[in-house]
């Protein structure tokens, strides 16, 4: 393999000293990957390919994406959710939920902008479609009022 070779021809990847004296030498053998760091790698891979397939939403320079920005949070938000209900992801749950609280903190902010919504709005195939599904009108209004939220908006 790669590593054993590593090792017998060049030596440690690194070592490492107190002074001038070699405290320990680090094979490259030390750093060799067995089936559950390959399985905690696609875990991985598979959490940042959902950032990244909604991130490739808005990269255009030749048709606008600004109404691709509320649906694509929901989206990554959502799939996220799901990754921190699922036990096969618990080693990076506290990730996921860093990740989570970031966008909630972006998405929320989008209550005091109002160009995304009307980004949805102007889109000829969403219009009010996307935000009647979504975000729901009058009687979710109206439930969430009831709830406690005295400022909850009609869509």
């Amino acid at each position: 393999s790669f590593i054993a070779t590593a090792d017998r021809q060049f030596g440690p990847i690194t070592t490492i000293k107190k002074g001038s004296k070699i405290v320990q030498k680090i094979p490259w053998t030390a750093f060799k990957f067995n089936d559950g760091d390959w399985l905690r790698v696609d875990l991985c891979v598979d959490i940042l390919a959902d950032a990244n397939r909604y991130q490739q939403t808005f990269s255009s320079d030749r048709i606008p994406t600004l109404h691709r920005v509320i649906p694509a949070l929901e989206g990554l938000l959502a799939r996220w959710d799901c990754k921190l209900k699922n036990a096969k992801y618990l080693i990076y749950h506290p990730a996921v939920s860093c990740g989570i609280d970031k966008l909630s903190k972006y998405y929320l902010k989008l209550d005091n902008t109002p160009v995304y919504v009307l980004a949805l709005l102007l889109h000829p195939y969403y219009k009010m479609t996307y935000i009647g599904l979504k975000w729901g009108g009058k009687a979710e209004q109206d439930k969430e009022i009831a709830d406690g939220f005295p400022d909850a908006k009609n869509w």
